[in-house]
């Protein structure tokens, strides 16, 4: 069990994907909480992406969650969240830019 910490910098990226989708919020909080790393693809550096549906958009749609785990302390944390239909793929660059600001933040909560 992942203890799940979701900072203010991934809060930003939410909330205008939550105000299209209302039901983003729920599957985004049930994939979080069924968190497995085999459905998940691994992208290296403690970092998995993992499909969120949006409502039955197919997988064309829908979304795509880019998590970082933190594996001493057991930490979940979501770097990026985007929409597959507005953005096709995210570059590791773009990634590991998120995940900077990502550490930053919990590097002051802990």
């Amino acid at each position: 069990m992942y203890k799940i910490v979701i900072t203010d910098y991934f809060k930003k990226q939410l909330k205008p994907l939550v105000k299209k989708n209302r039901g983003l919020k729920e599957d985004f909080k049930e994939v979080l909480l069924n968190f497995n790393k085999i459905q998940a693809v691994s992208l290296g550096m403690g970092i998995f992406k993992i499909r969120i549906s949006g409502n039955a958009k197919g997988k064309s749609g829908g979304y795509r969650l880019c998590i970082f785990i933190l594996g001493i302390e057991e930490i979940l944390t979501p770097v990026c969240i985007y929409a597959k239909n507005d953005k096709e793929n995210i570059t590791f660059k773009e990634i590991r830019k998120h995940l900077e600001k990502i550490k930053i933040e919990l590097y002051k909560i802990f």
